[in-house]
């Protein structure tokens, strides 16, 4: 008769673990982001109100901003919770959650990269506006009356976070590929056992001892 034996724990490989490690810092540092943009949100949008107004320029909208970002916040809290569970499974050997990592790393990571690269060309954008309206104000009065109620080190630390979060993003996805990483998200295969002999049809049964004192097959002496 053969056994099923379940297969042995897998030791889970030092790049699946530091991938697991890095999709974890990557929520927390999303999680510091989203909480920046909830204090200093208004803030920003008030000083991005008053540009316009000192410009005696006419905002088609004065709630673009702060729509811009609620849905940026939202947005925010979608990537921590998708970053926590493809942690947790990725570190688990799902094989679902490594090549999701593929994928959903893959768009944060490019959304991570615009948004940094947009950032270095917002002076560039400004002062083609100011080409074609005159009455706005230079690049540095701008971001002097819109940052003015955020505290100074708001922007480096936003900057600083978003290089690390690209970062924290892009080595699960390089980790995950690596050679030493594959074995781990296979489906571990079920051993079996040959077949114990004796144990299955064709075999006597096995038969009690015989009584103390028994003689021969196990029956008790005659005494004629």
């Amino acid at each position: 008769m053969s056994f099923a034996v379940p297969p042995a724990a897998r030791a889970r490989p030092s790049t699946v673990s530091l991938a697991s490690t890095l999709l974890f810092a990557a929520a927390g540092l999303e999680v510091i982001s989203v909480v920046l943009q909830l204090l200093y949100a208004n803030k920003i949008a008030d000083g991005t109100k008053r540009v316009y107004e000192e410009a005696g320029v006419q905002m088609s909208s004065t709630s673009a901003v702060g729509i811009g970002s609620t849905i940026t916040v939202i947005f925010g809290f979608i990537i921590i919770v998708v970053l926590v569970l493809l942690g947790y499974l990725v570190g688990r050997g799902n094989q679902v959650a490594r090549v999701l990592t593929w994928v959903v790393g893959g768009l944060a990571l490019c959304c991570g990269v615009f948004a940094l690269g947009s950032a270095l060309f917002q002076s560039s954008l400004w002062e083609a506006a100011r080409s074609s309206n005159s009455s706005l104000p230079t690049w540095d009065r701008y971001k002097e009356i819109v940052y003015a109620d955020v505290p100074g080190w708001y922007e480096p630390v936003t900057t600083i976070l978003g290089i690390l979060l690209v970062i924290a993003i892009a080595l699960p996805i390089v980790l995950l590929a690596l050679p030493s990483s594959h074995p781990y998200f296979r489906k571990a295969q079920q051993q079996w056992e040959p077949p114990v002999p004796g144990a299955g049809p064709g075999y006597p049964p096995p038969q009690d001892p015989p009584f103390p004192g028994s003689g021969p097959g196990g029956y008790p002496p005659s005494n004629g």
